[in-house]
């Protein structure tokens, strides 16, 4: 397993009811409990706690556990681009981007293997600080017909500048803000793996946030990522998601 350090470039990129689906470039409204979302009154505070997902290195297994036949062989022949442990739902898992000595590119976190997003690989810049590297994915378990939430959980791949130190998310449930889920670029790249537990009853409403920092915690301008609360849509839909 070959672990770089610094890199020439600064980028590369139920309950009755389980639904998993794709995140799409212009990012995915990805959860609520009504046909239309309600619109999201509160204001953002900066004070509110940080829940920091990064939870310790990769192993060579873990590396080994994302290769297949067609990528590479062995954990040695592939160069580590970013490796983190990160915390889920009810535990932690692996997060990896690897490349094999052909130049492909293969990502893995706790929904499995994926693939960058487009080919040649999404670049960040100083004008776009912050591009999708995959499309990502969500899940989130709904119960019965009362449509009330179990869980929703997401991940999302990013190509970031080196402006870039942290990438925020948080969810807004019925105009309360949880946690920030916070997590640190690494050589360029950025993944982000947050989740809402419920139950939480039918006809709450739910809303997705980002904060993007530079090593001062000062804002990142960019446009890639909502930085207001942003009304999700899900579970009322029978698990489609709306993209766009």
């Amino acid at each position: 397993m070959r672990k770089l350090v610094h890199r020439a470039l600064p980028v590369v990129g139920a309950a009755a009811l389980v639904a998993a689906l794709v995140l799409g470039a212009g990012y995915l409204k990805a959860l609520s409990l009504h046909t239309a979302a309600a619109p999201v009154a509160a204001v953002p505070s900066d004070d509110a706690s940080v829940r920091v997902i990064d939870d310790g290195t990769v192993s060579q297994a873990d590396v080994s556990a994302c290769l297949t036949a067609g990528f590479a062989a062995d954990a040695s022949q592939v160069d580590v681009l970013y490796g983190v442990r990160q915390l889920r739902l009810g535990g932690s898992d692996p997060v990896l981007v690897l490349r094999n000595p052909a130049g492909d590119v293969r990502l893995c976190d706790q929904f499995g293997p994926d693939s960058p997003s487009q080919s040649p690989l999404p670049a960040a810049s100083p004008t776009q600080p912050v591009t999708f590297l995959s499309s990502g994915r969500s899940s989130w378990t709904c119960a019965g017909t009362s449509q009330v939430l179990d869980r929703f959980e997401q991940s999302t791949w990013l190509v970031v500048s080196p402006t870039v130190a942290t990438v925020q998310q948080r969810f807004w449930v019925d105009g309360v803000a949880g946690p920030w889920f916070e997590t640190a670029a690494q050589d360029g790249y950025v993944h982000v793996q947050s989740w809402v537990k419920g139950p939480e009853p039918a006809g709450t409403t739910y809303a997705e946030q980002f904060r993007v920092l530079d090593a001062d915690g000062v804002d990142v301008q960019q446009d890639a990522l909502p930085t207001r609360p942003g009304a999700l849509v899900g579970c009322s839909t029978g698990g489609s998601a709306q993209i766009g």
